[in-house]
């Protein structure tokens, strides 16, 4: 049998373990030296795996460092289970902002910056981080429409923009804080500017 997947003493498949070793040494040399200077061999040397253990999984380190993050990131991302898809965006967008304001922040910040001239980077983030979170946005959106809490005429694509690009236009740029007073006027205005007449 292969050793990479013979049971550990605690029942998980040993390259289950190595892979999440993987991810959390990604994530911790991201955020102790940047992106630039990671690489599939510090990682690999820090987590204590062969390199070919890391290439078999992903096929650069702008992929591991993207599912590391995801890893992170992903519980972060949940829009919570609501009667109203209205109020399950409200939370997501309040939980949102609370974690733009620590960690969570600056690894998306580091991401987004590393993506405008490492073109494996903006794939892996848009790909792995970008389009799935849409797909789930945009279902919370038309169901909001269905429920009549947005106007039914909306198209939900910019709708999507139009709700989500001030907060990260905040994030990224830094010239005002992203804090809650602003979050509530920000969905103060969708709800008068989005909402039914």
């Amino acid at each position: 049998m292969d050793s990479e997947i013979k049971q550990t003493k605690a029942g998980r498949p040993r390259n289950e373990v190595a892979q999440q070793t993987i991810l959390k040494t990604a994530l911790k040399q991201v955020s102790e030296v940047g992106f630039r200077a990671v690489s599939v061999e510090s990682i690999a040397a820090e987590a204590r795996v062969a390199k070919t253990t890391i290439n078999r999984h992903w096929p650069n380190k702008a992929a591991v460092v993207m599912d590391a993050f995801f890893m992170e990131v992903e519980p972060h991302t949940v829009f919570p289970v609501c009667d109203r898809a209205i109020d399950s965006l409200r939370l997501q967008m309040q939980a949102q902002v609370r974690d733009f304001r620590g960690r969570f922040g600056i690894l998306i910040r580091a991401l987004i910056g590393e993506a405008q001239v490492d073109q494996d980077m903006v794939k892996a983030l848009r790909d792995q981080f970008v389009l799935p979170h849409r797909r789930k946005f945009r279902e919370i959106i038309e169901e909001a429409m269905r429920q009549g809490d947005l106007r039914n005429d909306l198209d939900p694509v910019v709708a999507m923009d139009m709700i989500y690009a001030p907060i990260y236009f905040r994030l990224l740029m830094g010239h005002a804080p992203l804090n809650d007073s602003y979050l509530e006027a920000l969905l103060e205005d969708v709800r008068s500017g989005l909402g039914p007449s």
